[in-house]
């Protein structure tokens, strides 16, 4: 229970209701759950309820979230809006959306203001959206086809790697585009496109590290990618093996950083192997699982290391000869 509320006082009902609503409810709630108009002036001036968003509350204790903001958003559209996008992305944990967005989408005809809220109105069929944590979201489906309103083709085709590799239909995501095909709605063309590439490669693709090993490897200003590379000391002896190397260049390429690793055992595994790596003349460059960069701005900037520490080993000459 949030604050000082409990189940003798008049808040006793609205704590129920806004403890399995991440501690926000909408006036109606409130009213439904036991406060008269009168109260609720008085709870607020109490900072009982302090107001998250027009006619949405939230409880005195409770931190305010993203998941809170996003919550208060569709109450406030009346639960008529759902949060959608890339707030429904990253709720629902596709690969490559951590920017805690609030984004909701709206029947047509309805009007939303709040700040800091981005509102798209569209129509939403009943199965259109779920709760997830409780929160009326678009499903996977549905914004997978809603994201290319708003990401780039390769954001979009991410997305579609992490729905695939989650286990989801390619079938549904087909049904739920040409359920929205309309003219001018570039997601459902963009979406439906890539549906039937994927069934003719007959292929998933594992892995937004892999679209960037794909675009390295066919890269001009790239040496050789080895992929697994075995580090070995000067005696021929183990040193450690990385993900993906430049060899000729001793640049270790680690598909996730550090952070990502967990125990402190691990985490001295970790250095002491780079160091030993280090001391034999490596350089390490990390990209993270949740890069938010694209592959195409991942391997400019792997381009851009390559030429540097090139430049620094005096083999300039090297990157000419390497393809």
């Amino acid at each position: 229970m949030f604050g000082s509320v409990t189940n003798s006082s008049p808040m006793g009902g609205v704590g129920d209701v806004a403890a399995s609503h991440h501690a926000a409810l909408s006036r109606s709630q409130a009213v439904q759950s036991g406060l008269s108009p009168q109260q609720i002036r008085a709870e607020l001036e109490r900072s009982t309820l302090r107001q998250v968003a027009p006619h949405v509350y939230g409880i005195h204790g409770a931190p305010s979230t993203w998941r809170q903001a996003l919550m208060a958003a569709t109450l406030t559209a009346n639960r008529a809006g759902v949060v959608s996008h890339r707030a429904a992305a990253q709720l629902q944990l596709l690969d490559g959306f951590d920017r805690d967005l609030r984004e909701v989408t709206v029947p047509r005809g309805r009007r939303l203001r709040m700040n800091g809220v981005i509102v798209h109105q569209s129509p939403l069929a009943g199965h259109h959206w779920l709760l997830v944590d409780g929160i009326p979201c678009t499903s996977l489906a549905r914004t997978l086809v809603d994201l290319r309103q708003v990401c780039t083709e390769e954001e979009v085709i991410r997305a579609i790697d992490s729905f695939q590799r989650m286990g989801h239909s390619l079938a549904w995501l087909e049904q739920i585009a040409t359920e929205l095909q309309r003219p001018g709605q570039r997601g459902t063309s963009f979406v439906l496109s890539e549906v039937r590439e994927r069934r003719a490669s007959g292929a998933v693709r594992g892995s937004w590290m892999e679209r960037l090993i794909e675009m390295a490897i066919a890269s001009p200003a790239l040496p050789s990618l080895a992929l697994q590379h075995v580090i070995r000391d000067a005696e021929g002896g183990f040193v450690a093996r990385v993900d993906m190397a430049f060899p000729a260049l001793r640049l270790g390429i680690e598909a996730h950083s550090r952070s990502f690793h967990t125990g402190t055992h691990q985490e001295l595994v970790d250095q002491r192997r780079e160091n030993r790596a280090i001391a034999e003349g490596w350089q390490f460059l990390y990209f993270g699982w949740a890069d938010r960069k694209t592959p195409a701005q991942a391997r400019a900037f792997l381009e851009k290391v390559v030429a540097r520490r090139a430049f620094d080993l005096g083999l300039e000459h090297f990157l000419g000869l390497a393809k």
